[in-house]
This record gives structure tokens, C-alpha cells and sequence, in this order.
């Protein structure tokens, strides 16, 4: 038997969270609460580098630009006033790739697949397809669960 972890594909979570006016105040608490909403980081984290990652990318997307890894990197060093990380930029970039929120054609990355204009519309369209997807191999699982509960 294959051990479970390698059946795996990916894990898609989303939290149902409050959403106070406070957090809407302030675009660094729009872009925690989205990612905590999400499932891009666990609730408590600390890590702030993905979210800086975020908010630039969706920067470049809402003004139409999709960027470069230098790009990225170069934004990040201007509103951080610091030197970064390239390898610690890349670790986000990939895992937001390897999570299909991203994509890159010809060096450049798009949220999504790099056609819808709207942020909302964006993330509806992966999640929505990655949960499409999933349910379509659970529906065959309960199906056979279904046909083997009718033999009994």
C-alpha cells in the first residue's frame, strides 16, 4: 500500500474568519487577515516576508505590471529601505507557484493564470478549481463507497 502522504497533491485550506473594522483600516492588516483567510500562513505567525511578498505582487497586479524576480526583489528593498534575501524571496515565490497563485511566463508572474484583472475574481478562480478538482476524485471515492455499502 502507498503510504497516505504520498497521495497528496496539495492542501487547499480556507478559514471562515470574523472580519472586524479595525482590520480594514490598514492595508498590512487586509493582507494578513487575506493570507491567515487563506491558509498562506497559521495563525500567530511571525513571518512577515511572505506578506511583504504579497503585497507587492499584488501591487504589481492591480497597476497591470506584471513583475520579474528582480523586480520583486528591487520593490521589496525600496519599501523596506533593506537589503533582502533573494533565496528567501524565491522559498515565496515557489511556494506560492507550487500553490497555483502564481504563474510565470517568460520570467514574469501573474496572480492566477494571469487573466482575470480582479483580485476577488483571481482567487476565486484557484480555489475554486482546486476545489472543483478534488471533489471530482471525492465524488468517485464516494460513488464506489456508495455501490460497495449497496452489496452489503
Amino acid at each position: 500500500m502507498i503510504p497516505e502522504s504520498k497521495l497528496i497533491n496539495s492542501e487547499l485550506t480556507i478559514r471562515e474568519l470574523a472580519l472586524p473594522d479595525d482590520v480594514l483600516l490598514a492595508r498590512k492588516s487586509l493582507l494578513r487577515w487575506i493570507a491567515l483567510s487563506l491558509g498562506m500562513i497559521a495563525p500567530n505567525e511571525s513571518r512577515t516576508l511572505l506578506l511583504d511578498v504579497l503585497d507587492v505582487l499584488f501591487e504589481f497586479h492591480v497597476k497591470a505590471e506584471p513583475p520579474t524576480t528582480k523586480d520583486i526583489i528591487l520593490r521589496l528593498e525600496e519599501k523596506s529601505k533593506n537589503k533582502q534575501n533573494p533565496k528567501a524571496i524565491y522559498y515565496h515565490l515557489q511556494r506560492l507557484k507550487n500553490s497555483s497563485i502564481l504563474t510565470r511566463k517568460k520570467g514574469r508572474y501573474y496572480l492566477g493564470e494571469g487573466d482575470e484583472k480582479d483580485l476577488e475574481e483571481v482567487f476565486r478562480m484557484i480555489y475554486m478549481k482546486k476545489t472543483d478538482h478534488a471533489f471530482s476524485k471525492i465524488g468517485k471515492a464516494l460513488g464506489k463507497l456508495e455501490n460497495a455499502y449497496k452489496k452489503v
